[in-house]
């Protein structure tokens, strides 16, 4: 139903129990007016709209917040208002991971997963400042022919690119930290008349939401933290160790399944094999090309499959559940030299990764002026790569150029805060496993940490969880509600087809008992690049 604003109004006063309730709504309506419109329809932007009634605007603010004479920027915002006319008077606030991915676009991917909690309360997406549509700080990107050059070339012209990025964004980035968003952040619940606000981030959101609670913790009211990045994760120092905790994890469970160890082994060791395999190939100046038929369209296209492509594809596929499922058959397929669900999923993988449209300017400013202040020189010189990956290293040549910002002395201090938390985990995370939540609430006394065993990068889509979510809001606590129903997101079977029944009876009974997502949750996943969360 849809009420006019001064039908609103009447409605309110006809509501004599709800009174109060009402006169809030009114006031944060009066508050936001100036901000927020409907979202341009079908007739502006040749797209349906996200959802019916959602309105977008943007607010004006320093891009150095500490000097009245800095340029503007503006923020772009995105609110879904509650089902209920009377909503309550604190909204969830969406925060995307990244860094650099957008909040507004991730809103396409994950807001109907938040039904339960947009019965009573506003949802709101702000694009931090640097992503989207709020001043990105975009960088050159490589073309399609620079990616078919030798690895070392490629290398070569993505720092070259990153260069001349760092001297176009030289006045610019040292104020596109997490400190500059929390304080956007807040400018933005004043505007539109919030006096608490609830926090979900995911990935390096969950980073945003923890320095919010630091930094506010009287306009926080709950957080919830999907995939816990705290600073002390130090990006990338810890990639490889935990990507390969996943993916041994993930071949355990194959060899522990007597169909899946029986047709595909050993995938760690497959994997090696191919690795060595494309490292001869290359050595050789012999590129392997690929053709597959896309996955989603069926059309015949091409992938130049070098190592550190093979590596990423693992990597990648990892952040997914439903891409995970299909490690141990691509694995085995390549390592009989049949790539073709290798490629398959590396389309997939690409798609996910577009979906997230990371600002790389952004995306430098945080982990440079954050995360790499914490990596010693023995840190960069012992680093362990990743199936060939250099995470470490890959970076070290950027940050050293990037350009630096000046943080509080204690923004890499433990955040302790009492604000009630709820911390979320996968299982086979490659990027921000369970250790982190661990020691992220050994500082926060009114906190709750969820692992789901079929889990990956960001549950809040899985089973129960949107459930659970719902409910930890609306209490602002976890006591009473009852969690075990998180245990039932088991790992999806790693054998499928109707020839192996005993699989596809177990597929069913997963897929019953947790409910599968139509969509993974791909936009708060960190980039392949291994540089970003």
């Amino acid at each position: 139903m849809n009420i006019s604003w001064s039908a609103y109004g009447i409605l309110c006063l006809l509501l004599l129990g709800l009174l109060p309730a009402c006169s809030e709504k009114i006031e944060r309506k009066a508050a936001a007016v100036s901000i927020l419109k409907p979202c341009p329809g079908f007739v502006e932007t040749g797209k349906p709209p996200l959802v019916y009634g959602a309105e977008c605007g943007e607010l004006t603010l320093k891009e150095n917040p500490a000097d009245a004479n800095s340029k503007d920027i503006s923020v772009a915002i995105l609110r879904l208002p509650a089902i209920s006319p009377v909503a309550n008077a604190d909204p969830l606030f969406l925060i995307q991971g990244g860094p650099g991915g957008s909040s507004i676009e991730m809103a396409n991917q994950i807001h109907s997963f938040f039904a339960d909690v947009r019965k009573n309360r506003d949802l709101i997406f702000v694009d931090q400042r640097g992503t989207g549509k709020s001043n990105p700080l975009r960088c050159e990107q490589a073309s399609p022919e620079d990616l078919k050059l030798p690895e070392v070339k490629q290398t070569e012209k993505y720092i070259a690119l990153m260069k001349n990025c760092a001297e176009k964004y030289q006045y610019n980035a040292a104020f596109y930290t997490t400190v500059d968003a929390v304080q956007d952040l807040d400018a933005v619940r004043i505007a539109l008349g919030y006096e608490k606000i609830n926090l979900w981030g995911g990935s390096y959101g969950t980073r945003v939401a923890l320095e919010y609670a630091r930094r506010y913790p009287e306009q926080a009211r709950t957080i919830i933290l999907d995939g816990v990045a705290p600073v002390s994760i130090a990006l990338p120092k810890y990639f490889a160790r935990d990507a390969m905790a996943a993916l041994v994890a993930v071949n355990n469970e194959c060899l522990a399944q007597t169909d899946c160890a029986a047709e595909f082994g050993n995938i760690v060791q497959k994997a090696e094999t191919v690795l060595q395999r494309l490292n001869a190939l290359q050595a050789k100046g012999e590129p392997l090309e690929i053709s597959y038929e896309h996955p989603r369209n069926q059309q015949t296209e091409s992938l130049h499959l070098t190592p550190r492509t093979f590596s990423s594809l693992i990597f990648m596929s990892l952040y997914s559940r439903d891409l995970t499922v299909l490690l141990p058959r691509a694995i085995s397929f390549a390592e009989k030299e049949d790539y073709r669900l290798l490629a398959a999923l590396s389309a997939l993988s690409s798609e996910n990764a577009q979906l997230m449209n990371i600002a790389e300017g952004m995306r430098y400013s945080v982990i440079c002026n954050e995360d790499w202040p914490l990596l010693s020189v023995s840190d960069i010189e012992q680093s362990i790569p990743f199936f060939g990956i250099p995470f470490v290293k890959d970076i070290q040549p950027i940050c050293a150029l990037w350009p630096k910002a000046q943080l509080p002395v204690d923004y890499w201090d433990p955040i302790k805060s009492d604000v009630p938390a709820l911390l979320l985990s996968g299982k086979h995370d490659p990027v921000t496993p369970d250790v982190w939540a661990q020691a992220v609430a050994a500082h926060l006394p009114n906190s709750t940490s969820l692992s789901a065993a079929g889990g990956n990068h960001s549950i809040s889509s899985e089973g129960c969880v949107p459930q659970l979510i719902a409910q930890f809001i609306e209490r602002a606590s976890m006591k009473d509600v009852k969690a075990d129903c998180v245990e039932k997101i088991k790992p999806l079977p790693l054998v499928l087809g109707a020839n192996q029944k005993k699989a596809a009876s177990s597929a069913a009974d997963n897929y019953s008992s947790v409910g599968v997502s139509s969509a993974s949750v791909s936009s708060i996943s960190m980039s392949s690049s291994g540089s970003a969360e």
